[in-house]
């Protein structure tokens, strides 16, 4: 088998796994998905603040998409359908991995300092402003 080949990714019937790392994935994914459901749970329950609330239920949102997209691509493979087990899905399975993660360092690392900052600035303005009666 080799890697770089392009049969081996663009492959309409590949070959199946070794059984070894058909477990893996399958362990993997089922794991994801567990950790998906673990994290939109505890996002749910927890008391922490609306934004952090937020990026911890995308997280968990991204464990449990990710996984359950895994474990029907495992399920294609181990069926052998072919267009849909070819292992380029495995690359794009990766790559939107890698963007959703982008995504969610991008909204804790500047959109939520950029909100708090909006807040702040809209608390120190409307301390001026007259308060309705009771």
């Amino acid at each position: 088998m080799n890697f770089l080949s392009l049969s081996f990714w663009f492959g309409i019937q590949p070959p199946t796994f070794v059984s070894w790392v058909s477990n893996f994935f399958v362990v993997a994914f089922l794991a994801m998905t567990v950790v998906g459901i673990g994290v939109k749970v505890y996002g749910a329950k927890s008391g922490m603040e609306k934004l952090m609330r937020r990026a911890v239920e995308r997280v968990g949102s991204l464990f449990l998409t990710m996984g359950l997209l895994g474990l029907l691509w495992w399920a294609m493979t181990y069926e052998k359908v072919p267009m849909l087990s070819m292992r380029i899905w495995i690359i794009a399975w990766l790559a939107l991995v890698g963007y959703w993660i982008w995504l969610i360092v991008k909204y804790v690392r500047v959109e939520i300092p950029a909100k708090h900052a909006m807040a702040k600035e809209r608390e120190q303005y409307e301390k001026w402003l007259p308060k309705p009666k009771k």
